[in-house]
């Protein structure tokens, strides 16, 4: 038992005799490069101009656009009311539904008096996939081309459906826009942001421009709706991103990402808030880094590549967590042994430039040069929020025996 306690006493470490600070380094080393590489091949193919590759099409395809509300009423209204307002495409080519999940009654009373379907689910409290699924069951497969789907505070540019008609015109059956955020009013939400493009350019400008799907967000999608009817009602879980990925790869079916066609949302604008979203990603997260870890063996042994990156990618941490990390290591390093720490800074070198390389232009990128000092704010939530997601899983345990 004296053994063990020895690993919490620096100078065991440091011992030559027993190799055990050069092994580790070597593994947590290991472990941490292969997402940094990963990352970093991808901000390259991100750089460069996004050239739309779809011309117009010859057929005005029927859409179902779909907002999904969940408490909110008042702001899925003033969306509507925009998209009705702004959007190019033919009235009679589109239809409007609601899935109107725990709204008040004098919203639903607003929502009656316009040109929309309104599905209310049959479960008071119920997730984003349910209350698609409840949706789609009212429709038939034949009924549409193609379905998109809005948050309830989304508010999109005046000619995508124009620019989704072309793309599905050319044969894509999934689609997905360009999400930004809309409020860029704190420090925490230009933040918030940033990381959002980031991963805009990573996950789907890059990953399209190298041969692979693009990631899904959760909204500003646009699917066949004869695909998406059939898929929906076998999609489990409540993000409807990562159950939607899954099962398009399980059929092979590409996702391409359009960039100019931008669709706006709201992000958290205090670290409160973004604690709380980034439980919620945590609690996705974890599920999808088991699934990843028991399906990605079988995966590569079948070739299915475009299936590979997605899982291999669902087991990356997040970026917050990353540098965290590996400037933990780096310092811890350099107390025990400076002569190993070099790698380690210019591991973090590499891994900043990364993601300088990955930034977007305009807006976003002025003002983050401004909100950067918020930075280490978002690191230490994002490791609180793993500490916190830890102790809950340990409270849910306990209180179950």
């Amino acid at each position: 038992m004296s053994d063990f306690f020895s690993i919490f006493n620096p100078e065991w470490w440091m011992d030559e005799n027993n190799n055990a600070l050069l092994m580790t380094d070597a593994i947590l080393f290991l472990l941490f490069a292969i997402p940094v590489v990963y990352l970093f091949i991808y901000a390259l193919a991100s750089i460069g101009k996004y050239k739309n590759p779809y011309p117009d099409a010859q057929k005005k395809h029927k859409f179902l656009v779909l907002f999904v509300v969940l408490r909110n009423g008042k702001e899925v209204i003033n969306s509507i009311n925009y998209f009705l307002d702004t959007q190019l495409y033919p009235r009679e080519k589109y239809d409007i539904a609601v899935a109107a999940t725990q709204l008040p009654e004098e919203d639903l009373v607003t929502l009656l008096q316009m040109p929309v379907n309104i599905v209310v689910p049959d479960k008071e409290t119920c997730t984003k996939v349910y209350s698609i699924q409840q949706v789609m069951e009212r429709y038939s497969p034949a009924e549409y081309d193609m379905v998109v789907i809005f948050n309830s505070d989304n508010r999109i540019v005046p000619n995508a459906l124009n620019l989704f008609n072309n793309a599905y015109y050319s044969g894509c059956d999934a689609i997905q826009a360009h999400r930004m955020t809309e409020n860029l009013t704190t420090s925490i939400a230009i933040l918030n942001a940033t990381s959002e493009e980031i991963n805009n350019n990573i996950f789907r400008k890059a990953h399209t421009r190298l041969g692979f799907s693009s990631a899904l967000i959760g909204s500003a999608m646009a699917f066949d709706f004869a695909m998406f009817h059939k898929i929906s009602p076998s999609l489990k879980g409540s993000d409807i991103s990562k159950a939607m990925e899954t099962a398009l790869l399980k059929e092979n079916i590409y996702t391409e990402y359009l960039e100019e066609v931008v669709c706006y949302s709201k992000k958290e604008e205090n670290s409160e808030g973004y604690e709380k979203q980034r439980i919620g990603w945590l609690r996705s997260q974890y599920s999808s880094t088991l699934f990843a870890i028991r399906k990605l063996p079988l995966a590569l042994l079948k070739g299915e590549w475009d299936y590979c990156n997605k899982l291999f990618q669902w087991l990356l941490p997040s970026r917050f967590l990353l540098i965290a990390c590996i400037i933990a290591c780096a310092f811890i390093i350099t107390a025990l042994d400076w002569t190993l720490s070099f790698k380690w800074y210019a591991l973090l070198f590499v891994n900043i430039l990364t993601f300088l390389m990955a930034l977007p232009e305009g807006e976003v990128n002025k003002r983050f040069r401004r909100a950067v000092w918020a930075l280490p704010i978002l690191i230490f939530a994002s490791i609180f929020s793993h500490i916190n997601r830890l102790f809950q899983g340990k409270k849910r345990k306990t209180e179950t025996k």
